[in-house]
């Protein structure tokens, strides 16, 4: 069976941001109403807001007048599926932030270099991270960030073909009274960016990744549900 990465939707999902609930419905018919009232179906609205639940991220969303999800779709159509290495840390090294309470482990380039030794033969092309026992909802953890430190996003973006990060983390940067964002903003220079994804279920290695977001024009975030199968589900070269 293909591992889904995108934890279920619902109503009362935390807001991640301070943006209240992610996710809200409003009926626009009513299966249950008066024939006269309109069609016989349920059929309602649904606000959602991206950042609280799976989602992709294009250049657009920290960088003035960068691409947008459906220039992505346009231009860099390879960023949402193929070969995805999953990387699952073992060694935790998170510090705590006197000033935010917060534990932040910023993986370092030592600690990827190490982790993505195995595989650096075959090429790493889409990259998702995360550390072994990790929760399935780490990316509504409210005391531990874990990002990537400015010299393993060099280094990660310097691999031939690279061109897509992911995160069980809510975002890809860390930076409290700061607007810098300097992991997304080298990612963005060859990828894009898929943030809180459930990786607990899923063994460390190779799969294959379908994950399209929802091609909104202008957007630069869209919600994304990734898919992975492993090589006995589907073939590639």
């Amino acid at each position: 069976m293909p591992f889904i990465l995108a934890p279920v939707v619902t109503k009362d999902m935390p807001g991640l941001w301070a943006e209240g609930s992610p996710y809200s419905t409003d009926v626009i018919y009513d299966i249950c109403a008066p024939a006269a009232s309109g069609p016989p179906v349920q059929y309602d609205s649904h606000t959602l807001k991206p950042h609280s639940m799976c989602h992709f991220d294009a250049p657009g969303h920290i960088i003035p007048g960068g691409e947008t999800i459906d220039e992505l779709y346009k231009k860099h159509l390879d960023y949402f599926f193929g070969p995805v290495l999953v990387i699952k840390l073992n060694t935790q090294n998170f510090i705590l932030n006197p000033d935010t309470k917060i534990y932040h482990w910023e993986v370092k380039k030592a600690e990827l270099e190490l982790a993505l030794s195995p595989y650096l033969k075959d090429g790493v092309e889409k990259l998702f991270i995360s550390f072994k026992d990790a929760e399935s909802n780490f990316y509504s953890n409210s005391t531990h960030a874990l990002t990537l430190s400015e010299e393993a996003a060099v280094w990660l973006t310097s691999i031939p073909r690279f061109n897509l990060f992911g995160t069980i983390w809510k975002s890809t940067d860390y930076c409290p009274h700061s607007r810098e964002r300097p992991i997304h903003k080298e990612l963005f220079k060859s990828a894009g960016i898929i943030e809180c994804l459930d990786l607990s279920k899923v063994p460390e290695g190779r799969y294959f990744l379908c994950a399209f977001p929802i091609p909104t024009f202008g957007a630069t975030e869209s919600p994304v549900c990734p898919v992975l199968f492993s090589k006995n589900e589907i073939h590639w070269k």
